[in-house]
């Protein structure tokens, strides 16, 4: 939490310098007694204070929900708000017959002082829907739906950050790879989930002098562009769902837009009263879509990943207008009443109207809808929860590989030596 500072006011009423209060209750060396007597109630004090805030800003948010109206903004290209309201409704569909598939993966990364080994795995499901909550369960590659292992040994002496960059893309080039194979061998995919972000990694990784991350850099692009191509060839419609995010892009959407809307009818004084602009600061997307949203309704759809036009105006991939010419939206949804938000990631195509990615997030929320609300406090897609459950590392996995790596290298008369902070003495 950022605390800055700037007065915050509350109802009008109050102003309190959060950052003057905090530096001023900092207090290095405390005892266990003052911490509990005193600056612990000091920190609750201040978050109880901050949550008031929030609560307050939400309800005039929802009072004012109609003349919170984009319709004569989203037209504008770096508007990207792209819906006329805040939220809407959402219906749930007939899933019977549907078939959704969901793909997951996990890595360990063992590290010592000369060598690093990272562990992969990946699995797909494959639910076909006899009815909105009975299906059928199928595993890719794996019957079972547990074997599917990749290791891989670094030996160059590469800083860690550059070791977890090359791992997170094996993960994810085993995950994609997985659903190509998949795609091509099968005829009748709906919907594809997948765990996470549906687009490339970070920017950043396109300007590594690391000559292996741009290696991998490169077949990554490749298998996302066979993966959309594929999905559009055969008609899948395919999302990126997201557990958790502390993203605050449609939040600071929203706190731009109010003072654009004047001419809408909506009442200004609220929310300058309300100090909202800093108050936002607060907030995550799923925090106040938390507050927002109520159960089977979602937030409206919004640009997202921005960086695939930053990486096409640096010319350096003259590749990627080929590979992407697709628009990225996002939304929150709310499939349960106990539960925070889910964001959804989708694409249309680049020349797509807003209508036609509006009425794409409506056929999505419907049929996600009924397979997330199982649950009511976890509100996340069925075979998403169980690729997950399938593919994370169990401890036992682990031992069995890496005991029977050590002892090949042992008999060889190569030790592995542990970093001092797993071999310490005491």
């Amino acid at each position: 939490m950022t605390l800055r500072s700037n007065s915050i006011k509350f109802n009008g009423k109050e102003s309190i310098d959060f950052w003057e209060k905090k530096s001023n209750s900092i207090n290095l060396g405390l005892t266990k007694e003052q911490l509990l007597s005193k600056d612990l109630k000091k920190i609750a004090k201040e978050l109880i204070h901050i949550e008031k805030m929030k609560n307050n800003f939400v309800k005039i948010v929802l009072k004012n929900l109609e003349q919170l109206d984009f319709s004569e903004l989203i037209e504008y290209p770096k508007f990207f708000i792209k819906e006329s309201q805040i939220k809407k409704k959402i219906t749930s569909s007939n899933i019977s017959g549907l078939n959704i598939v969901s793909v997951d993966g996990s890595s360990v990364i063992k590290k010592f002082m000369n060598v690093d080994f990272s562990f992969l795995k990946a699995i797909a499901v494959k639910y076909h829907f006899k009815k909105n909550h009975e299906a059928n369960i199928k595993y890719f590659p794996d019957l079972s739906g547990f074997n599917n292992y990749a290791v891989r040994g670094n030996y160059i002496n590469r800083e860690e950050d550059i070791i977890e960059a090359k791992v997170s893309m094996d993960m994810n080039f085993m995950e994609l790879k997985l659903l190509n194979d998949l795609i091509e061998k099968s005829t009748d995919i709906d919907l594809i989930i997948l765990d996470g972000s549906i687009v490339i990694m970070p920017i950043n990784l396109l300007f590594s002098k690391d000559f292996e991350i741009s290696i991998k850099y490169d077949s990554l692009l490749q298998e996302y562009n066979k993966l959309y191509s594929n999905c559009k060839e055969k008609g899948i419609i395919l999302i990126g769902s997201i557990k958790d995010t502390r993203t605050s892009a449609l939040s600071h959407l929203l706190r731009d837009s109010i003072q654009l809307l004047n001419s809408s009818g909506l009442n200004l004084n609220d929310f300058i009263n309300s100090n909202y602009r800093q108050v936002i600061e607060y907030f995550s997307d799923l925090d106040l879509f938390n507050k927002i949203l109520s159960k089977y309704e979602r937030s409206c759809i919004f640009n997202c990943k921005m960086e695939i036009d930053k990486i096409r105006d640096t010319g350096i991939k003259k590749e990627i207008p080929y590979y992407f010419p697709l628009t990225f939206y996002a939304f929150y949804i709310k499939t349960t009443q106990y539960d925070i938000p889910c964001r959804i990631e989708f694409f249309v195509e680049e020349n797509d109207s807003f209508k036609k990615a509006t009425e794409k997030a409506d056929l999505i929320s419907s049929i996600i809808s009924p397979i997330s609300s199982l649950n009511e406090r976890y509100g996340l897609p069925i075979p998403q929860i169980e690729a997950h459950r399938r593919a994370v590392f169990k401890s036992h996995e682990i031992n069995l590989l890496f005991n029977h790596l050590t002892r090949i290298l042992n008999v060889n008369g190569i030790n592995l030596l542990e970093k001092r902070r797993n071999r310490r003495p005491f």
